[in-house]
């Protein structure tokens, strides 16, 4: 491998990460715990203040939320809306009066496909001169959740971001989002299940070797192991159950661009993102 392409791989191992745990045989979340994200009036050249969340963490985003304040016909108009990005993603909402309110679902709600899916913008919050006529779900709430739905690889996964809104409609913080990774799965709204990133970290270790290939140091109290190198597209590259306490993943001949390796057990996993050049 050339030096900088071991550098670049060193680089997005060590600052990529996400938590994959295991729920039963039938869910493995994929959680994703982000210093909070607060917007006020960081604004682009629209006037909008986006945050981009990118649930799989395969660095292209699936949602953004947006605030914007600005004037109208001589009234203050401040709010806070969620769009799918791309055309394979939809938020979890509702259509009174024919317009799109994103729900504003409580921690325990399921997530799946009994939920009506709006694949376009859906408003959360919204103030006009420093009222909210029109009761959206998100003014003025404190840990609430969207419910997000989006495909990868041709497959449909659900998961949750759960934020606080200010009364006001445009100010809001992004505190933390997950999905489950079986397709087809529903998840509950704050649903974790299994261990903390920190434990996880201090148990799985991801070593870049000179050789194009990338070690993985495992503990000894993790069972049940499987390593899996899966591309951008959600294509599984290659899948080896794990025997002892390190692993090789062989990184020679794989096309370039983004991918994911894996390491699943019985008491949680951890991903590293990899990038090839």
């Amino acid at each position: 491998m050339k030096k900088e392409l071991q550098n670049k791989l060193s680089r997005y191992t060590a600052a990529a990460a996400a938590i994959v745990a295991a729920s039963g045989a039938n869910a493995q979340i994929v959680y994703t715990d982000p210093q909070d994200v607060s917007v006020d009036d960081d604004a682009d050249a629209n006037g909008f203040s986006v945050v981009g969340l990118d649930l799989n963490n395969d660095m292209t985003f699936d949602f953004i939320v947006a605030a914007r304040d600005t004037t109208v016909g001589g009234s203050r108009i401040r709010f806070t809306v969620a769009a799918p990005y791309g055309t394979a993603s939809a938020i979890a909402g509702e259509t009174p009066s024919a317009y799109d309110y994103a729900l504003a679902l409580n921690s325990g709600d399921m997530i799946d496909n009994t939920l009506n899916w709006i694949a376009a913008t859906n408003t959360m919050a919204y103030n006009v001169d420093s009222a909210n006529p029109y009761n959206e779900n998100w003014n003025g709430v404190t840990d609430k959740y969207l419910g997000l739905q989006f495909t990868v690889g041709g497959n449909t996964h659900y998961g949750w971001a759960r934020l606080d809104v200010q009364a006001i409609g445009d100010v809001f913080t992004l505190k933390d989002y997950a999905f489950n990774a079986s397709p087809d799965q529903g998840i509950e709204a704050g649903q974790t299940a299994g261990l903390l990133m920190e434990q996880m970290e201090s148990m799985v270790h991801f070593v870049n070797q000179s050789d194009n290939t990338v070690k993985v140091v495992i503990s000894s109290a993790l069972t049940g192991g499987k390593i899996s190198v899966v591309s951008a597209s959600g294509a599984v590259v290659s899948s080896s159950a794990v025997e002892g306490e390190s692993f090789i993943v062989d990184m020679n001949g794989l096309a370039a661009g983004i991918y994911v390796i894996s390491a699943e057990f019985n008491e949680g996993a951890m991903t590293k993102k990899m990038i090839v050049h």
